[in-house]
């Protein structure tokens, strides 16, 4: 298998890993786990953070993909990822940084106090709009991984 092709078989793993803990997270977070929300978040952030140091790596080890193969199809895909990723990125930052305003007003166990947080709505809204990125990021990255693997059979 190509070198390119297996890094972009982890990447997507790494997406659905992320994924796997966002899921975990909003499942936690409904039952009232706040501690155990922001571990899955903080989680999910890691593995962002991981495939952004990974991708520098492999810019620098393999370079960058050859598309000149790629339909205008394949390139259509590859853009709508690249929105999508780009809604997940500006929405979970934004999430994490009212999340970061108002940890003080939290409980030492991370208990929610009585009544709203102020920025919650806007945390809450901006981690709707990661999550969604994220998973229409991983269809998304799913598809463009399938053409290189198409054209690098064919």
């Amino acid at each position: 298998m190509d070198a390119k092709l297996l890094y972009w078989s982890g990447a997507l793993l790494n997406l659905g890993a992320m994924l796997v803990c966002v899921a975990l997270g909003v499942r936690r977070v409904r039952r009232g786990d706040v501690a155990g929300h922001r571990r899955m978040m903080l989680a999910a952030a890691g593995l962002v953070g991981l495939f952004f140091v990974s991708y520098a790596l492999k810019l620098a080890l393999l370079g960058k993909e050859d598309r000149s193969l790629w339909t205008g199809f394949d390139h259509a895909v590859l853009y709508v990822h690249e929105l999508c990723v780009t809604a997940m990125l500006l929405g979970g930052g934004l999430a994490g940084f009212r999340a970061w305003r108002f940890r003080d007003r939290l409980g030492p166990g991370f208990e929610l106090p009585e009544g709203a947080l102020p920025g919650g709505v806007l945390h809450r809204r901006a981690g709707r709009v990661a999550a969604v990125g994220a998973a229409l990021g991983f269809v998304t990255a799913a598809g463009v991984l399938a053409g290189m693997f198409a054209r690098a059979g064919g």
